[in-house]
């Protein structure tokens, strides 16, 4: 994607973009529980595309630092959680001058023009034991979801594009990572009695649903 086109489309709703993740709390109570079951305390963290820093500061970490290309969502986590750090970056093209025990990367790589710059630039963050945890949007679910945003019901994403799980892979790969996991989590995002948390509990459990699950986890280690 354009990597004006992304700044200003976060820029412009940074101001209403917790509201927007409280709409889908849900989701992102689902979408945290899955890093924080591979996030164990005290590790360090860096997050790409880290939003207004609720992801990383849901974490206990020893250190955690966010990058995002929006300033004014650096600026709004910045104020919101002051004991970690936080800098406007461009995914595809940082050097974080320092090794992390994790790179998440949430819900972000839809939104890239080049994804394998991203996976370099995550390279640089890495010691012999890191783990690049990516979370991305099945494309299979992409009606439902650009539906959902027609009527109001989830945050607008702006210009983007859903990858398979084959192509992100092939990306990292190129970028020198190899998958070490690669699994579905969330079949119902929304929190309807009785159906959505037997629904999750089989995509987390059920390695034969991962096809239809909302959420594609790859986790990668460098090579």
């Amino acid at each position: 994607m354009p990597k004006d086109d992304v700044r200003n489309h976060f820029e412009g709703i940074a101001g209403d973009y917790d509201r927007w993740k409280e709409k889908s709390a849900y989701y992102y109570r689902l979408l945290a529980e899955i890093y924080r079951e591979r996030v164990p305390e005290g590790a360090s963290v860096l997050e790409i595309g880290c939003g207004t820093g609720t992801l990383l500061a849901g974490l206990q970490l020893a250190r955690g630092v966010g990058v995002d290309v929006s300033p004014r969502m650096v600026e709004i986590a910045a104020a919101k959680h002051p004991s970690l750090s936080f800098r406007v970056a461009d995914a595809e093209a940082f050097d974080p001058g320092e090794t992390f025990d994790f790179v998440i990367v949430p819900d972000v790589v839809e939104h890239l023009s080049d994804v394998g710059a991203m996976f370099r630039s995550a390279r640089k963050a890495c010691h012999p034991g890191t783990r690049v945890i990516v979370t991305c949007v099945n494309p299979l679910w992409a009606p439902v979801l650009h539906l959902a945003e027609r009527l109001g019901l989830k945050m607008p994403e702006g210009e983007h594009r859903w990858l398979p799980a084959d192509e992100l892979r092939r990306m990292a790969g190129g970028a020198g990572f190899d998958l070490a996991e690669f699994s579905g989590r969330i079949l119902c995002p929304k929190e309807i009695p009785l159906l959505a948390r037997p629904l999750n509990r089989a995509a987390a459990r059920f390695p034969f649903l991962r096809p239809v699950c909302l959420t594609q986890v790859l986790v990668f280690v460098p090579r």
